[in-house]
């Protein structure tokens, strides 16, 4: 019975409760291929005095090359701002992993994540309240522009014992995510993409401004775009990781892919059209097709571009 007793108390103890707040001095490095960014971030803690220090036993959840972490504790020992309240400051440098979304690519929206827990004490034991989120006023990442982060802390629980056989079910964690949100200027990066493309499927239109029996010169255009097309594509996707889903610039070159072929089935069938001697509908097919495709073409890039616009 008195162990029972003794028991009640813990059992029913409030868990320590830790305001947290964060501030993003800078965000570098950021890399698709390997979903990976560089940040340089302080983390600061109040606690209860006597309480676990937090600061010392946080861990990242979504570190990425944690050998190449740095972590900097403002204070040797925890500062008591107030009677009762201790204080903690640390500055983390280092990379972090959050899995890109590039559905919309170049016209990509990104999230990034800095997540941690207590290592040891679950929520039950230890509670962070989020307090603020900031970041410096001068931070530039270089081809995005970077919005206003925000912190939130919600209940987390890993599906595993980890091997402790005095737990009967998974222990939930107090789990702090400081989000800061990054995209690029639509129009430069849609001109710097974008343009070569529409160069080449303008370049291979070109093809129906010839006279039908100049078919050497006409298919020998249609098959330059079609390769520089390919080339285009292939140097894209060096620049990017493996998906499992095409992303934008993918259903623009299928698009491109498309173009130039029918293109050059046109001018196979208008070619043919000359040769059997109707030259006056084979001209008139000419002009039908550049008009056509040029209507029919700039509909469908609008369309395909606006589909993944915002």
């Amino acid at each position: 019975m008195l162990g029972v007793i003794l028991l009640v108390p813990l059992v029913c103890a409030a868990p320590q409760p830790v305001e947290v707040g964060a501030y993003i001095q800078d965000i570098h490095n950021l890399d698709l291929k390997t979903h990976s960014y560089a940040a340089d971030l302080y983390l600061w803690f109040r606690w209860p005095a006597g309480g676990p220090d937090p600061a010392a036993a946080m861990e990242f959840m979504n570190a990425y090359e944690l050998w190449g972490h740095t972590r900097t504790a403002e204070y040797d020992a925890p500062v008591e701002l107030s009677p009762g309240v201790n204080h903690q400051v640390v500055r983390v440098q280092g990379r972090f992993s959050s899995k890109f979304s590039l559905a919309d690519y170049p016209l990509d929206h990104q999230v990034l994540r800095f997540e941690f827990e207590d290592a040891h004490l679950s929520s039950d034991a230890l509670e962070f309240h989020a307090v603020e989120v900031s970041r410096n006023p001068d931070l530039r990442l270089p081809g995005y522009l970077v919005g206003t982060p925000r912190i939130t802390v919600t209940q987390k629980s890993h599906p595993s014992t980890f091997g402790d056989t005095r737990m009967n079910a998974p222990g939930r964690y107090s789990h702090v995510r400081v989000e800061v949100d990054v995209w690029r200027p639509t129009a430069p990066y849609a001109l710097k993409l974008l343009l070569p493309v529409l160069c080449v499927l303008l370049a291979t239109l070109l093809m129906f401004l010839f006279k039908s029996r100049h078919v050497d010169a006409r298919v020998g255009m249609g098959i330059t775009a079609l390769l520089t097309v390919v080339a285009l594509q292939i140097t894209l996707n060096n620049d990017l990781p493996d998906v499992e889903y095409l992303i934008l610039m993918d259903k623009v070159y299928l698009f491109s892919y498309v173009f130039v072929l029918v293109s050059v089935a046109l001018v196979v069938w208008t070619t043919r059209l000359d040769e059997r001697g109707h030259q006056e509908r084979a001209e008139t097919w000419n002009r039908r097709s550049l008009w056509g495709l040029l209507t029919v073409g700039t509909l469908c890039f609008a369309a395909l571009l606006s589909s993944h616009a915002g």
